[in-house]
């Protein structure tokens, strides 16, 4: 685990495998290869770092040398039986931040879906907030005391992240509604969606939020 979420507790059914983002290139597989030749070299970074923690969550379920290439959504594809996410965070030069990297895993008998997300804090201002936050949202993060509604914005915008990854599908953001429960730690989703000819719950999908000094982190299942 990385150091930043050192006491991370989540869900027995979930494997997690984080760390810092490394000038260091792991090897891929031959599928995985394939979906790199475009990629700039931090970003290859990225990519392999990021399958090299999915590999590593997933031989916590004793898959090992798992090959993940790329799906035609751009999201990794996962072993028969399992589903996951990554989220990579890269290090901001100006400021000597080191980047960050992180992989969850779960067999598809305990969940049929799962997002991760990984963001730094800090970098919302309240003029974008309306942007991807709908009105019982907004009026939510103005119950907070003021020191903490810039995180809370983190927060909620890491969990949608999340809970479209577990979706495997981007979503208008403002469509989906997170409702945080009393613990202010664990949340449904909430609202639907509309497509062509009918709409969608999103009930279905839960998940919760985890801040650290300067980072959020937001995992979502779905049922």
């Amino acid at each position: 685990m990385s150091a930043i979420f050192s006491n991370l507790k989540v869900p027995s059914f979930i494997s997690v495998s984080s760390g810092q983002l490394l000038d260091d290139v792991p090897p891929l597989h031959d599928d995985e290869l394939a979906s790199t030749a475009p990629m700039s070299l931090d970003r290859l970074k990225e990519f392999s770092q990021g399958r090299w923690h999915a590999r590593r969550a997933l031989a916590q379920f004793g898959v090992t040398d798992a090959s993940l290439p790329v799906s035609a959504n751009r999201s990794p594809v996962w072993p028969k039986g399992y589903v996951g996410s990554i989220s990579h965070v890269p290090a901001n030069r100006q400021h000597h931040l080191p980047g960050q990297v992180m992989a969850v895993a779960a067999q598809s008998k305990d969940c049929s879906g799962l997002g991760v997300d990984l963001e730094r804090t800090g970098m919302l201002m309240p003029e974008h907030w309306q942007a991807f936050l709908c009105t019982r949202e907004l009026a939510y993060i103005g119950s907070r005391p003021w020191s903490q509604r810039n995180h809370w914005a983190h927060g909620l915008w890491s969990a949608k992240e999340a809970a479209m990854k577990a979706l495997m599908r981007p979503l208008d953001a403002k469509s989906m509604e997170v409702r945080m429960f009393a613990d202010e730690r664990s949340f449904v989703m909430q609202g639907c969606i509309l497509q062509t000819g009918f709409t969608e719950d999103l009930g279905h999908v839960s998940g919760w939020i985890t801040f650290e000094p300067g980072w959020v982190l937001a995992m979502a299942t779905l049922r």
